[in-house]
């Protein structure tokens, strides 16, 4: 399975994302998983769509009067099928992220945990900076939760630019985490690169071995930047 996921931040109104909905209404490739996120407002407004929602957050709590939070119970009741978590946008402590994953599994809402870097570092040292945040993660989840998660790559630098890392070095990140996973933990994990995606730069990266797919931001705010990426996946 392929995964294209798209980020829709908080860049669109009632009146757009209605037209945006529209627009994707008749996307849909048996291999590959098509996943909204919009902001929380309208995740009503996709209850009835061929393809998955997910949600841009996700609370600590379980229940109870919490102002503002969004609990995943009640984003599951709008059958929503994913949440971001830790996205670079919305940074979290260890214990929170961990606390999400397990609320997000209760509900059978799979997890899209996002990782990556601040600065621009050799793939060894972002490897060894991913695999110590995933151990800390990780080691404290049950089998089922560690099961849930996605894994979405997104080098804070190249987050609102046109321009992806390398290919050779995305595929020694993607390579080295899931192997560092398997090894370890004895789960195998998918893993998504989001990060300066455009239609023109996309096809190379789905070439690389064993990425499974995309997590895309700013490009997706054209509908048909997201068409055009959905036939390359």
């Amino acid at each position: 399975m392929k995964y294209l996921m798209i980020n829709l931040k908080t860049n669109k109104n009632i009146r757009e994302i209605l037209e945006y909905k529209k627009k994707l209404k008749d996307l849909y490739a048996e291999k590959i998983e098509l996943v909204v996120f919009p902001s929380s407002p309208f995740l009503g407004f996709f209850y009835d769509v061929p393809y998955k929602v997910g949600s841009q957050s996700v609370s600590i709590y379980e229940s109870g009067s919490h102002t503002g939070e969004i609990l995943a119970k009640d984003i599951a009741s709008l059958k929503v099928s994913y949440c971001l978590i830790n996205h670079a946008e919305a940074p979290d402590t260890t214990e929170n992220i961990k606390q999400k994953i397990k609320n997000a599994t209760k509900e059978n809402i799979k997890a899209v945990l996002c990782i990556g870097e601040k600065e621009e570092k050799t793939a060894t040292e972002i490897n060894r900076e991913l695999n110590n945040f995933l151990e800390e993660v990780l080691k404290d989840l049950t089998k089922q939760e560690q099961e849930n998660i996605l894994l979405a790559y997104e080098p804070t630098y190249r987050i609102g630019t046109h321009q992806t890392i390398k290919e050779e070095k995305l595929t020694k990140i993607c390579q080295n985490t899931k192997e560092y996973i398997k090894n370890n933990f004895h789960i195998e994990i998918s893993f998504l690169y989001g990060g300066g995606i455009t239609p023109e730069n996309c096809n190379k990266l789905t070439k690389i071995d064993k990425l499974d797919g995309f997590l895309i931001g700013n490009s997706a705010n054209n509908p048909e930047n997201i068409r055009q990426i959905f036939v390359n996946v």
